[in-house]
Order: C-alpha cells, then sequence, then structure tokens
C-alpha cells in the first residue's frame, strides 16, 4: 500500500479529528454546541489499543477532573452497526465511565479505515500520555504485520523517523524479563538499546538485573560493556569474553542489510571499531543462490 500521498499523523491529535476539536481550556457548555453527546453503553474500545494497562494514579486525576468540569475534549468514534467503535480518547472514555457519566462528547467519523484506527491510537497515545518502550514496540510490530508495511511506510505514515521506529522493534529481540523491567520502568529505554547489543540473552539478563541492583546510569553500563573482559557461564561452564555493544548507527544498517537481502544479517564491530565482520545467514541452498544472486554487480534488486 503506498503512503507517498496521505499526510502525516506526526501533525498531532486536532489534525486527525479536524476543526471540531475543541481547546483544552474551553468551558463544557462550548463543548455540547460544537459536538454531539452519545450514549457510552455504545462505546466499544478500539481494538487495536496499544496500551495494555493505564496508570492508576493518572486515571484517577482525570476522573477527578471530569467530575468537577465534564469532559472538555470530545472523543473520536466510527460507527460500527448500531453502536460506536473507539479511535482515540481511550483513557477518557474510561475516566467518564468511572466518574459516573452517561454520555459523552464525540466526534463520528464514517471513513476511518482498521489501518487508520490502529495508527491514530499509536499517535494519540504517544502525544497524550507516552506509552512504555515495550507498548510502542509491539504496537508497531502489530500494525506492520496486520497491514503488511514495512518499516519504511509506517515511519513514513506516522511522520516518525525510521531509525527510532528500528530500534523500538529491536527492543523485542529482548528476553522477556527484560521486557518487562523496561515495561515497568525499572530500566530505561537508553538501558534497553544498550542490552539489545549485547551478544547472548543470558548476558542480556544478567546486565539488566546488574543494573538495577546496583542502579547504574546509562554510562556506566555503556562503560562496563566497552571495559575488560567478563565472566560468564552458559551451560553452567565459566567463560571469559569480550563483550561488544553495537550503537544505533550499527544497528539501523543492519536493519537496512535484513530489508534489502530478505534475510538475517549480523554485524560484528572489532573493539576498535576499524574493523569487524558481517554475518548473512541463509535457511537453505535456494536461499543461498537467491542471496547470492542479489548482490551480484547490476543486480536490480540492489538498485531499488
Amino acid at each position: 500500500m503506498a503512503f507517498q500521498n496521505k499526510p502525516r499523523l506526526g501533525k498531532g491529535l486536532k489534525g486527525m479529528i479536524g476543526a471540531h476539536l475543541t481547546h483544552p481550556a474551553a468551558p463544557p457548555a462550548a463543548t455540547s454546541v460544537h459536538v454531539p453527546l452519545i450514549a457510552l453503553n455504545l462505546v466499544d474500545n478500539n481494538p487495536h489499543q496499544p496500551r495494555q494497562a493505564i496508570e492508576p494514579g493518572a486515571l484517577h486525576e482525570l476522573v477527578a477532573s471530569i467530575k468537577a468540569n465534564g469532559v472538555l475534549q470530545p472523543v473520536l468514534v466510527r460507527p460500527v452497526g448500531e453502536r460506536y467503535q473507539l479511535v482515540a480518547g481511550h483513557r477518557r472514555v474510561e475516566a467518564a465511565r468511572q466518574a459516573g457519566l452517561t454520555q459523552i462528547p464525540a466526534v463520528v467519523r464514517d471513513a476511518v479505515t482498521d489501518q487508520q484506527q490502529a495508527q491514530w491510537a499509536l499517535v494519540e497515545n504517544n502525544q497524550r500520555e507516552n506509552l512504555n518502550p515495550i507498548e510502542r514496540a509491539k504496537a508497531y510490530k502489530v500494525i506492520m504485520e496486520s497491514f503488511g508495511l514495512t518499516q519504511t511506510a509506517l515511519s513514513a505514515a506516522l511522520g516518525e523517523d525510521r531509525v527510532s521506529l528500528t530500534n523500538y522493534l529491536r527492543l523485542l529481540e529482548l528476553p522477556s524479563g527484560v521486557q518487562d523491567l523496561v515495561a515497568r520502568g525499572l530500566l530505561s529505554l537508553g538501558h534497553a538499546k544498550i542490552l539489545v547489543g549485547v551478544d547472548t540473552r543470558q548476558q542480556q539478563d544478567k546486565l539488566a538485573n546488574q543494573v538495577i541492583a546496583e542502579g547504574w546510569p546509562v554510562r556506566k553500563l555503556e562503560e562496563f560493556l566497552q571495559s575488560a573482559e567478563t565472566e560468564v557461564t552458559p551451560g553452567g561452564a565459566a567463560l571469559l569474553v569480550k563483550k561488544t555493544v553495537k550503537s544505533p548507527h550499527v544497528i539501523d544498517l543492519e536493519e537496512q542489510l535484513r530489508q534489502r537481502l530478505g534475510t538475517k544479517v549480523t554485524i560484528k564491530p572489532s573493539r576498535n571499531k576499524t574493523s569487524g565482520t558481517i554475518v548473512i545467514t541463509y535457511a537453505s541452498l535456494d536461499d543461498f543462490d537467491r542471496i547470492v544472486e542479489s548482490v551480484r554487480p547490476g543486480s536490480s534488486r540492489l538498485q531499488d
């Protein structure tokens, strides 16, 4: 699906809802003038909602605000049969329900596609209250897989930097335990980006827990990985290895080569960063022939 003629979503929520969106400081009476009120019991959740949980404290504040002032900004919905499906406004709908409201101001958009619904939910969460890094990475992955998008196409549609999107997706390569630490805020995004470049999942897990136990800042983790040999015990046997940590630039180059060659590519820089190894993985002899053909001089694949 082509995106070059579609507007980017990075312009904000007002751009996707349109002129109907009232200013947050507008009085409750002004809201009802611009948009209709619809019954909350007719509003179903967005099936593409990327947020896995709402922080209770922040929602409590929103509930209190709605009780005192009403819902000052309309939500965005699309009609589905006799009901409505939420596009943007997940927190406002949940807070309105908890505040005891039976109706909510809403902008109704008829021509919202499944893909737009998924993308706009992601945009709203990033702009209003940031998703944790793992929620964001999973949302990117789901949208790409659900709608057959490349990283380049999705980054263009969202108006986001492709390298940043790639770095978020790489977080999903971390062990599930480490991902959980990132999602809970015990490890920062900066820590996580560095851990992705560590050689093995066992080392990633061990280092993640060491960072938390000793309160290492990101810089300390970087220095540790660039220092002397560190003892690890894969398979129960003691072993001394030299770890290397990959920069975001190297990670981005790996992803570009993976997309270009259609297979896993690993770049292993030397410790002095002036040399290294590029490992191209093939799954069969046919796959090997395909890759070799794609890198021959004059191959159209390398000219895309």
